[in-house]
């Protein structure tokens, strides 16, 4: 059988790439909708699943990956040698709608091995924690940022425009028995082996109205697409469900968020005292043979530290708490803290205490690790530099999960062991800024907070989201009476922006392109308060995502002796804080943040 095509017949090269395409697209739809199922499964809290359905997950989901590359290639290679071969004409050619239908059909299955495979890849590149491709040449992508935005638009274009590449499957396949059964041609035998020829029609439709054609086909699946909302900038409204989470079989639902904490002032602190200014927390594991990385969003450190150590040879204490729901770890987040690992709805916070000493010029933090109800010895080298009153500080240690109860004893799926890791700066309390510090104050009247909420609320999709945070502190000066130049008091509020619970769109909110919680983890408001005739104004200025502007709040008051209760809302444009695109299409402008609180006057003390 010769190698290349003729006007009558195909080639042997052209018929290998056609029935290689055909086999290895057979064999990775099945192991796609197979891997999507048990994912969804494992996903359910209502049904009972095991590592092993996870392992089987991350194996199809890993085998349907490296299939599709391979079809992204052999499409590109099929491609390539038809470009310099004479395609073999339609025997119906005559027939224009069924000629135009068919030459349809063959663009968009050639244009759907290159654009499926390749939106899949790109999708698989832009997330953190995933089941590899296996292949010697990585997982990532050039121009590709690990971006859970861009694994959103990529993803869901996977499925659509997988959903087009199986429509025109079935297209092509119901032709070619149409051409051997009805009309008894030889269309379909032509692609099997052997030397069969057929005179072509004498007339041929031409090939752009097709590709026309074709690409109004895409563009009507991916704008359907878009106005389902597969593409909502803040999360997903419908569709399948194409995040990475799937590909690593997630065990369960992120848990849902704890209620406003309780709000405190901050515990006196001692000369030898340290305030923590700045840092990270983190930690990173294997997971089929992968490194993934996570930080903590919530977390706070008890520091005290001398230089010279005391009768027991200690240098200090430090006391760590984590708040395990805050943790990041790329789409495989909800799996983390799901029961099978590290449970957050169970055991919300993890400790660790420890006796700081020193061992040459390494300092050593020896205490207990507190995870899942589980303590554990650990001991934390860290490098130390002090400069003045400032201290930076950095170290990490390996720990087994296993010891803290953390996911299966087996280890082929996520390794055993996880490294802790930690960066911070701290100044030294006598030196630190006062972090309740504001441009006015009221004598020495302040007021603790006992109880409260702060939240937002915004518009998606012409509908109402209601978000909170869960971690936020406030520190209040206030009297009745104003001071001589009017004013009543200050506030200052320190938002955690990672603390933020806003329904399914929570993950796309703190992300990058919204409030970009890993770059910018806290938003503050400092203001003084006045009393109006109509009720009371906080008016200072609001810092988010790095921008800082004007802001007044106003809000009620009501005191009752020593208690009193507030709350107040206001509206702000997000796009003056670069939150979102400009554009309020999707997600609309205005943003009502909004409080209420409960507070205790401690005068002073």
């Amino acid at each position: 059988m010769p190698l290349n095509n003729s006007r009558t017949r195909y080639g042997a090269v052209a018929k290998t790439f056609h029935w290689l395409t055909a086999l290895l697209i057979l064999t990775v739809i099945p192991l796609g909708l197979v891997a999507n199922e048990i994912a969804h499964a494992i996903k359910d809290p209502d049904i009972a699943t095991t590592e092993a359905d996870i392992s089987r997950a991350a194996l199809l989901f890993s085998l349907h990956k490296t299939i599709g590359i391979a079809i992204f290639f052999v499409a590109l290679a099929r491609i390539a040698w038809a470009l310099g071969q004479p395609k073999p004409g339609l025997l119906n050619g005559d027939k224009r709608f069924e000629a135009l239908a068919a030459e349809t059909v063959h663009w968009l299955l050639y244009g759907s091995l290159v654009l499926v495979p390749l939106s899949g890849w790109i999708h698989h590149a832009a997330t953190t924690g995933f089941a590899p491709i296996w292949w010697p040449f990585g997982q990532s992508l050039p121009f590709v940022p690990k971006s859970e935005a861009v694994a959103e638009i990529f993803g869901e274009t996977h499925v659509i425009l997988s959903w087009t590449l199986g429509g025109a499957l079935l297209l092509h396949i119901a032709g070619a028995l149409k051409h051997h059964v009805i009309d008894r041609d030889a269309t379909l035998r032509r692609m099997l082996p052997g030397r069969t020829e057929a005179e072509p029609a004498p007339v041929q439709p031409g090939h752009a109205g097709a590709l026309v054609s074709a690409v109004l086909v895409w563009a009507t699946v991916l704008g359907g697409g878009a106005a389902l909302g597969f593409y909502a900038p803040l999360g997903h409204a419908t569709g399948t469900d194409t995040t990475e989470a799937h590909a690593d079989a997630a065990s369960s639902a992120a848990p849902e968020a704890p209620e406003a904490t309780e709000l405190t002032e901050p515990a006196e602190v001692a000369a030898n005292d340290w305030v923590v200014t700045d840092g990270t927390l983190g930690l990173t594991l294997q997971q089929m043979g992968t490194d993934m990385s996570g930080v903590f969003d919530d977390w706070s450190a008890a520091i005290s530290y001398e230089n010279t150590a005391d009768a027991e040879g200690l240098h200090g204490r430090v006391d760590v708490t984590v708040t395990i729901a805050s943790l990041r770890l790329g789409s495989v987040t909800d799996q983390a803290l799901g029961s099978d690992y590290f449970d957050a709805a169970t055991h919300p916070k993890a400790q660790f205490t420890a006796d700081i000493v020193r061992d040459g010029d390494t300092h050593v933090a020896q205490g207990t690790l507190t995870i899942r109800g589980n303590a554990m010895p650990v001991e934390l080298p860290f490098t130390l530099t002090l400069d003045g009153d400032t201290a930076t500080a950095s170290g990490e240690v390996r720990v087994d999960r296993r010891d803290f109860g953390i996911g299966a004893q087996e280890t082929a799926n996520v390794g055993a062991d996880v490294t802790i890791r930690f960066e911070l700066t701290a100044m030294r309390a006598s030196g630190a800024p006062d972090a309740g510090a504001s441009s006015a104050s009221a004598g020495d009247t302040n007021w603790r907070v006992d109880e409260g909420r702060l939240g937002i609320a915004v518009t998606q999709m012409g509908s109402g989201i209601e978000g909170d945070f869960a971690d936020w502190t406030a520190r209040i000066a206030f009297s009745e009476t104003p001071d001589a130049d009017g004013r009543n008091g200050s506030v200052r509020v320190e938002t955690r922006i990672g603390s933020l619970t806003l329904g399914s769109v929570t993950s796309q909110a703190l992300g990058a392109d919204y409030f970009d919680a890993a770059t910018y983890p806290d938003a503050t408001f400092d203001a003084v308060i006045t009393q109006t005739d109509v009720g009371f104004l906080a008016e200072g200025e609001l810092t988010i995502k790095g921008v800082t502007l004007p802001f007044t709040l106003p809000f009620d008051l009501d005191i009752e002796g020593d208690q009193a209760t507030a709350s107040g809302e206001v509206r702000i444009d997000r796009r003056d804080f670069g939150i979102g695109a400009q554009e309020t299409g999707n997600v609309g402008a205005d943003v009502v943040v909004r409080f209420d609180l409960i507070a205790t006057r401690t005068n002073g003390s």
